[in-house]
Parts: structure tokens; sequence; C-alpha cells
């Protein structure tokens, strides 16, 4: 941290020197516009125009297998970089293959050069055309269709819908990372808070959100794979019950969305009394798996699930009382004043 004196001139001009080596090391020179940013919380940020051209990344994948690369990929990626290269020695057609894919599983990422030894990748996505109130709405909706059609799947023993269910859990994970992803890019470059209208601490809070939507998709595909595994369907009393905690454990999560998305503390507090009843279940999937041995593990793996997206959604109902608070612009003194 720099500390500077503040100086004042005859006409009652404000000055504060810079530090030499951070004009240096930002290309700062006579004549040069910085950009002076009010934040949130009051600050002011002073920012030069080299900050947005430092936004270039290279990942070395020699000794990489195609996991370690997609999860490099993926960190820089959420880091918020524009550019990621991927260099070796010389880079196979397979390997081209595993970054094309990975490239793809990414909302915005494209292709944008390759030689014998390098594929240069580039984020074409801008994070002003996806609003994130929107993003965390089609989460939402993909996650709640995804569990209609899960239950149906398992109760029915549906194989193909199981599997449709299944392939849709990645349309939710791209979304997922494109928030991360939009997160990262607000905590490096510092302008895009003024410019989406959003505070950091407010981003914060929308990616917890989608996290924990995220968590709800993936137990919508674990009951789908639990359906694969059924050796028959479940019997209509324990249809009946699932049923009834499925209604509940989806009232929590819209409730939950709802009272984030308008800031509602009151509904946030109605939707957290729930969780001081908790749900009943052990006797009657006891008997269920008693009276269907060979379903047991999938009839106790779709219950769980359902126990656990409850408890997400009243994370999403904590976060909501949380947002509910964040703090807002700070007014001009004159408007205080008056």
């Amino acid at each position: 941290m720099y500390q500077r004196r503040v100086q004042v001139t005859g006409g009652g001009t404000y000055l504060v020197t810079l530090p030499k080596e951070w004009v240096t090391e930002m290309g700062v020179s006579q004549g040069s516009v910085l950009s002076l940013v009010p934040t949130y919380s009051g600050g002011l940020l002073l920012l030069a125009p080299a900050m947005r051209e430092h936004n270039r990344a290279r990942i070395n994948m020699d000794g990489k297998n195609a996991v370690q690369l997609l999860r490099d990929i993926i960190a820089y990626y959420i880091a918020g970089y524009e550019v990621i290269e991927v260099i070796g020695k010389r880079i196979r057609p397979e390997e081209r293959r595993t970054i094309r894919e990975i490239a793809q599983s990414l909302v915005g990422m494209e292709i944008l050069g390759e030689t014998q030894s390098a594929v240069t990748l580039g984020c074409v996505a801008d994070v002003r055309d996806f609003p994130v109130d929107a993003t965390i709405r089609r989460i939402y909706g993909i996650t709640e269709a995804m569990w209609a059609d899960a239950l149906q799947a398992f109760l029915g023993r549906d194989e193909e819908l199981a599997r449709d269910v299944i392939e849709r859990d990645g349309d939710v994970d791209r979304l997922v990372l494109l928030v991360a992803r939009q997160f990262g890019l607000l905590l490096r470059d510092l302008l895009l808070e003024e410019e989406v209208g959003r505070s950091r601490q407010e981003f914060w809070h929308y990616q917890t959100v989608a996290d924990q939507l995220e968590r709800v998709a993936d137990h919508a595909a674990k009951v789908c794979r639990a359906a694969l595994a059924l050796a028959s369907p479940p019997l209509s009393a324990f249809a009946e019950k699932l049923r009834a905690l499925a209604e509940v454990s989806f009232s929590v999560i819209a409730e939950a969305v709802r009272a984030f998305e308008e800031r509602d503390a009151k509904r946030a507090n109605s939707v957290l009394e729930g969780k001081e009843t908790p749900e009943e279940v052990l006797p009657w999937v006891q008997a269920a798996a008693k009276e269907q041995p060979e379903n047991a593990l999938s009839l106790s793996i779709a219950v769980d699930s359902l126990l656990r997206i409850r408890e997400h959604g009243f994370n999403i109902a904590e976060t909501a009382l949380d947002v509910s608070v964040v703090a807002r612009p700070l007014r001009p003194l004159k408007e205080l004043q008056g």
C-alpha cells in the first residue's frame, strides 16, 4: 500500500503524486488518461488503460492428461482471462480435439488460432450481454424442468428420459461457470462494477445462488442414474409419498429463489421457518426397501436427494437475507445534508 499526502494548489486543486513503480509498470506517461472510479464502499479506484491489456494467460500442456488440462482451462476461464494460450512441444490431433471439446463446454469460448505447438482460445462473450439475474432465472428454469422429468423418469423407470435429464446437467454447468467467470472478471476488471451496475459483494451472492442451484441439478441427475439401476418400477405407495416429498422440496426452492430475486427478507424468513420441521421419511423408506429389496439403494438415493435439495433451498433463502442488506452506493454529501 502506498500513502501520499494531499497537496492543495493556490487555485484550490487537490493533488496526489503517483508511485513511480506503478507508473512504470502500467506504462503511464505525460498525457496518459487515467480513470478515477468511485466504488460502492466510498473508495476511489485509480485505473490505467493498460489494466485491461494484461488479461492473457498461457498453459503448458506437456505432461498433462485431458482432465488436468480441463481443470486448468476452466480455472483461467473463471478467473476472467480473455485469451488463453495452450502450448506444448507438439500438440497431437487427439489433444486438439480435447481442447476443442473443452472450449465448446464453456460459454463464449472460441478457438482463435492454431499452430503445431499452440492453440489460442479467446472468450468472445461480453459480460454485459449476459445479465446475471437473467442467467440465474435460466439456471433455475432448467433445474426445475430437470427435476420434474427426473421424478417422472424414476417413478416410471423411463430410461430414455433419465438419460436426457443427465445430459441436461451439462447445460446448467455451463451457465454456472459463466456466472463464476463474470464474478472473476469483476475482481480483475474493477471498471466492470460500474458498467454492469452491480457491486462485487452483490455479485458474490448471485454466484452463491448459482452454486446451490447447480447442486440441485446434480441431484436430479443422480436420481436419474438411480432410475437406470432400478430392477422394477417403485410401488404406488412409495411413489405417492415421494411425490409429496418432492412437492415440499420444490416449494422451498421456488420460494427461496423468489425471495432472492425480489430481495424479500420476509419471504426468506418464512422459508427458513420450515427448517425447524424436518421431514420424517425413515419409516416409509424402510418399508419400501423391505417390499422391494432389489430397489433399496435406488429408493434411498431418490429420497436422500429430495431432502438434500430442500437444504439447498434453505441456503438460497439465507443468501436472500444476506443480499437484502447489501450496501448500496453512497449518496453524495449534499443529499445527506439535505
